[in-house]
């Protein structure tokens, strides 16, 4: 089985437990807590995945660090990730448990850079188009890129608009490369 498949598999089932168990949003805020460690420690990644270490010091270590912070779902979801060789790819598990819980919440993500942050109205006024029948609510990302000099890059799900300054200066010179203009003199 691929990782991917298997990443998604035990996501799926996460997610599938947590609901049965009305815990979404408690198991949701151990992911985020457990991949906030995992991005910030590269010591903490090197552990789960190295193989020297054995499953059972794996587990101990998860146990003492984690097991007051965490659901106790969250706990036995670790010891099975560990228990079957798993827990190395405990990140991309998270992150796709994170992106079916927003879907069951019916939440979209959305990323916006722009050349200067925006304002409140510009934000709401981008809210208010992002929210649709299908998406409840909106998880906005703002991030401020100067080289983009003016307008901005929207980001949802796969698709892109692309209305900065830069962008349309590389348009407008590509253009001139071409070349379709010929003096006649």
């Amino acid at each position: 089985m691929s990782t991917l498949r298997a990443s998604n598999r035990y996501a799926k089932a996460l997610l599938d437990l947590a609901r049965e168990r009305q815990a979404l949003d408690v198991i949701k805020a151990n992911s985020d807590t457990l991949l906030a460690v995992l991005k910030e420690s590269r010591d903490f990644r090197v552990f789960l995945k190295s193989p020297v270490i054995k499953p059972e010091q794996k587990l101990k270590t998860l146990e003492t660090a984690f097991s007051a912070q965490l659901d106790p779902l969250m706990n036995l979801f670790l010891a099975l990730l560990v228990k079957h060789g798993r827990e190395a790819h405990l990140e991309d598990v998270l992150e796709k448990y994170t992106s079916l819980y927003l879907a069951e919440k019916k939440v979209v993500r959305a990323r916006v850079a722009s050349a200067s942050p925006l304002t409140n109205d510009q934000v709401s006024q981008l809210l208010g188009l992002l929210k649709t029948a299908e998406a409840s609510d909106v998880q906005l990302e703002q991030v401020v890129d100067e080289s983009l000099i003016g307008g901005f890059v929207l980001r949802v799900a796969d698709q892109q608009v692309d209305a900065s300054v830069a962008s349309s200066l590389a348009k407008l010179e590509r253009e001139f490369e071409k070349n379709l203009y010929i003096a006649d003199f």
